[in-house]
């Protein structure tokens, strides 16, 4: 078997390159009808790997589950809304970082996950990184986003990414990372074809939207699908307060090269350095 780390590493290059396709799709696009449409594209993917799943668990797991969906359905919109209306060289790092931090410390709390004092000092170093990069963003005084809602709804996301990983590894116990791939990419659709429905077009304009943009979303779904599964395998044979530091962080140099250079975001090489310090507070971290 693959071991864990390399698994984490192709997902985070992964990730960092869907994460420049999203904010590249999100200039013409609105946020909530992208998130719709991709939940519902990669929920009919990933039935590729229900001959890998087992569905013999507890109602208890399954509702688990659909609560997770739920978060991260939230989480989606709102990561989509902040990657829309923000640098993404900027957004990127602090949701690769913060909540990590939070998982590392719900994973002690929760998990028992024991780390050293050196990773708790690595931990205090990413969060410095992470302050420089949202607060000093740019030094002609561009806002790194458009408004303070913005800033507001990231410390959202960052909270409920930190709770949807712990939960992510401790369901994890109680079944496989493919049977969790199924149930909850089928719950998220659901869940986001019902926000639409109640706020929106509805079935409609997801319709709609997956007719306008179906290569590109066809294209992000893939790399998505990718990127979560080898992850949720790695969860699984490791702790999570390794493994989402390391994905995350490196996700961000990615993120910030491709990102920053593609949309020409200010300060890409401050950006960077702040990105690389993270790097290797990150290697520290899992050490």
């Amino acid at each position: 078997m693959i071991e864990w780390y390399y698994l984490v590493l192709i997902s985070a290059a992964l990730m960092g390159f869907s994460s420049v396709l999203e904010k590249y799709m999100l200039k013409d696009e609105h946020a909530s009808a992208y998130s719709a449409s991709f939940s519902i594209i990669i929920a009919l993917m990933a039935l590729v790997f229900v001959p890998l799943a087992d569905f013999n668990i507890s109602p208890y797991a399954v509702a688990l589950v659909f609560l997770i969906s739920v978060v991260s359905t939230i989480s989606y919109i709102l990561t989509a809304r902040v990657y829309k209306h923000g640098n993404i060289s900027v957004s990127s790092p602090i949701l690769s970082s913060l909540p990590q931090l939070l998982i590392v410390v719900f994973a002690f709390m929760f998990l028992s996950e024991r780390l050293s004092f050196v990773q708790y000092m690595s931990i205090a170093v990413m969060i410095i990184a992470a302050y420089l990069l949202l607060f000093k963003a740019n030094s002609r005084k561009k806002a790194a986003f458009e408004g303070k809602k913005y800033v507001y709804e990231l410390v959202v996301v960052i909270a409920l990414m930190a709770i949807g990983g712990v939960l992510l590894k401790y369901l994890l116990f109680y079944m496989n990372p493919y049977t969790y791939m199924v149930l909850v990419e089928a719950f998220m659709a659901l869940d986001m074809t019902v926000y639409m429905q109640l706020h929106y077009g509805g079935v409609k304009e997801i319709a709609h939207n997956m007719r306008k943009y179906r290569k590109p979303l066809l294209a992000i779904a893939v790399i998505t699908m990718a990127y979560r599964i080898t992850y949720y395998v790695a969860v699984s044979t490791t702790y999570v307060s390794l493994a989402s530091p390391l994905r995350n962080t490196l996700s961000v140099v990615i993120t910030v090269l491709l990102g920053g250079m593609l949309f020409k975001e200010g300060n890409i090489a401050r950006k960077l350095a702040l990105a690389a310090v993270m790097l290797a507070a990150v290697y520290f971290l899992i050490v």
